[in-house]
């Protein structure tokens, strides 16, 4: 009988899994699999491939047609999967947000009050921090089935934070999978200026440790954005963003109409600014009473703001007031085509 310490296996795995080098960990996990009891060496190599979304153990052909699955096989297990993340009741929390709109402060507190794991649903990894090692940070951040299945099977739950428009094939996914979205907004002009703070400050981290390319593989923006003036920085990032912008709150409200999905919003400036109590009850009432004590999250609100922990930044609205006026008339101007089709009044100034 086997002897196996899983309780290894999982140090191993959070340790090795996040490492950059792909070919590293490959090599690392299959050294581990030659000091492994043949016995449970095909249990290992499954965790591990949920570990890492490119790792394959190494094998003959032979030893590789032997495993082989068909595609009824295949079937089966994706209905099982399927089947059991669908029925599983757990606390599933997507932050669908707007940059810079307090969702790493809700995320966190969030997981906080369930005692549940940070999930990254654009890819399949037992660790958040692997797929954004693996350079997915540009990649637009639409959910991959394979997650969904893997988080939603953790028995645990978990809260996910994302940049992430609505689409009806989305709001499915959402039902089948029993996932609550929160939708946190924020004034454009001000979550414009907040994300101009937080790059300046990455970029100049990122210097002393990261070589070009892997700077911008991070954030994709000018090697000297730093260097440009306040006026020039805005404009990169409204050319780069402002579709977006409008877009995601525009996708959301969308569905909302039309029925697909029943989001929790969460604005910025009336909801996190205003009343956190209020804002406690509001999502513990969403998330449920089951799983969420209003007043626990509405202390882990308090105590977060004090000890300045999640990303808290200047924590004010009406930063963006004083925008240059060519940037405001450019983001207008990006705006303005949806005029007729849409009421952007909750996230764009008058």
């Amino acid at each position: 009988m086997s002897r196996l310490d899983w309780s290894l296996v999982k140090s191993f795995v959070r340790e090795a899994a996040p490492v950059p080098d792909a070919e590293w960990v490959s090599r690392k996990f299959d050294e581990f699999l030659r000091r492994t009891d043949p016995a449970d060496a095909f249990a290992i190599s499954g965790v591990f491939s949920l570990a890492h979304p490119f790792y394959v153990p190494k094998m003959s052909d032979a030893a590789a047609d032997s495993l082989a699955i068909s595609v009824p096989e295949l079937g089966e297990a994706l209905m099982r999967a399927r089947l059991t993340a669908s029925r599983a009741h757990q606390p599933n929390v997507l932050v669908a947000c707007l940059p810079k709109s307090a969702s790493t402060f809700i995320g966190q507190s969030l997981m906080k009050v369930l005692n549940v794991p940070m999930a990254v649903l654009m890819s399949s990894a037992l660790s958040p921090q692997t797929p954004f090692s693996m350079g997915i940070t540009l990649r637009e951040q639409e959910t991959d089935e394979l997650a969904l299945i893997q988080y939603g099977n953790n028995g645990l739950g978990y809260v996910a934070q994302h940049h992430l428009r609505c689409t009806p094939y989305l709001c499915q996914q959402l039902e089948l999978y029993n996932i609550r979205p929160i939708v946190t907004y924020r004034n454009v002009y001000d979550s414009l200026v907040s994300l101009d703070d937080m790059m300046r400050k990455q970029h100049q981290e990122w210097a002393a440790t990261r070589d070009k390319d892997a700077i911008y593989f991070s954030d994709g923006l000018p090697s000297n954005y730093c260097e440009l003036d306040d006026e020039a920085r805005y404009l990169i990032l409204v050319d780069r963003q402002c579709a977006w912008y409008l877009q995601f709150f525009m996708s959301w409200k969308r569905c909302e109409a039309l029925g697909l999905v029943k989001p929790l919003w969460v604005s910025y400036e009336e909801d996190f600014l205003g009343n956190k109590q209020r804002l406690a009850e509001r999502i513990a009432a969403f998330v449920g009473p089951e799983f969420v004590d209003s007043a626990k999250l509405s202390e882990v609100f308090s105590e977060t703001i004090q000890t300045g922990h999640a990303r808290f930044n200047k924590g004010v609205s009406g930063r963006g007031s004083q925008l240059p006026q060519r940037v405001k008339d450019r983001i207008r101007a990006s705006f303005d085509l949806y005029r007729d089709d849409f009421d952007f009044s909750e996230i764009l100034p008058d």
